[in-house]
């Protein structure tokens, strides 16, 4: 077995989709937790208090062990819809030729399809079905130690959308709704269903930063799929790419590139004026090579870039809310 190819299929750059929103729920779920929390020190105790703090203290007492598990199902559903995309594509013939595709500065640009290298598809779907039933084990530990059982619904939904993104008979990947799939799934619910489970409630700002996290996503497989858009649209694969065109998928680009950047600037100085948008700001320069690197066909360092842009704002979320 080669390691290396299998690291590769992994498409590590997806990752830090799953990783952001995850991080961004928690932080924001610590601060509501610790506005909770907070009382004037005064005696008699207010009942108000002391409600507050029998709310608080169970809260805290879990607060670490559902979100490491809420970050490992993240990252074990990422993995799993990366090696279900992967069979998907390799046994329609969908990535027939990527490997031996473009190069950059004398790398290759894609990433190495496990399916389309000649590893047996068997392997490639028992790789994800692993992947799925991991997350499917944290995800039930995390609802059991939180009780937010209605959090089942929202994990069964992800890895049926997962499944059902390139598998099954009419996949919606092909018929361009992967954006918005991947914007609900790894923005709203990843964001909301994490504060949720760590806090017991949902506020605006994080409707406001899972919108972000959200675009951010969408954004990562924007530039993968106008990367892929020639043969995508050989293969029929009718991605928002192909569907729109190179030049209007390059605009929706620059559209959401602005806008989660206008969102996240707003909301991260509402968190920590003014420091939290300067922190922000300082990072200002990726998201313009992110958007001029892919005209030029500069695939690699786009989506690394773009992978960035999203830990940036989930890093720097995090520490406005941590120290506001």
């Amino acid at each position: 077995m080669d390691l290396r190819l299998w690291l590769s299929g992994l498409r590590p750059k997806t990752l830090p989709a799953s990783i952001a929103p995850v991080l961004v729920g928690a932080a924001l779920a610590s601060r509501h937790i610790d506005q909770l929390g907070a009382c004037i020190d005064i005696s008699p105790v207010p009942q108000a208090c002391v409600a507050n703090r029998a709310i608080v203290e169970p809260l805290r007492a879990h607060f670490w062990p559902v979100a490491i598990l809420c970050m490992l199902v993240a990252i074990f559903l990422q993995i799993a819809v990366n090696f279900a995309n992967d069979y998907s594509d390799g046994v329609r013939g969908t990535d027939e030729g990527r490997n031996s595709a473009e190069s950059e500065n004398g790398r290759a640009s894609k990433p190495q399809r496990l399916v389309a290298s000649g590893v047996p598809p068997k392997h490639v779907l028992i790789a994800a079905g692993v992947a799925a039933a991991l997350a499917a084990v944290c995800g039930l530990a995390a609802v059991i130690i939180s009780q937010a059982w209605w959090l089942l619904a929202v994990g069964a939904a992800s890895l049926i959308a997962g499944w059902f993104y390139t598998g099954g008979k009419h996949p919606y990947g092909y018929a361009g709704l992967g954006e918005l799939a991947v914007f609900l799934f790894f923005g709203l619910a990843a964001v909301l269903g994490t504060e949720y489970a760590l806090s017991g409630t949902v506020d605006a700002l994080a409707v406001a930063a899972a919108i972000c996290c959200g675009l951010n996503a969408a954004m990562l497989l924007m530039v993968n799929n106008l990367r892929d858009i020639e043969s995508d649209s050989k293969h029929g694969k009718r991605t928002l790419a192909v569907r729109m065109g190179r030049d209007h998928a390059i605009t929706m680009l620059m559209v959401c590139c602005i806008l989660a950047w206008a969102l996240g600037l707003f909301l991260c100085m509402y968190l920590w004026m003014p420091w939290g948008g300067i922190l922000l700001l300082s990072g200002i320069a990726v998201p313009i090579r992110m958007v001029s690197s892919v005209p030029k066909h500069q695939f690699r360092t786009a989506l690394s870039d773009a992978g960035f842009q999203t830990l940036l704002f989930a890093v720097v979320t995090a520490i406005s809310a941590i120290i506001a």
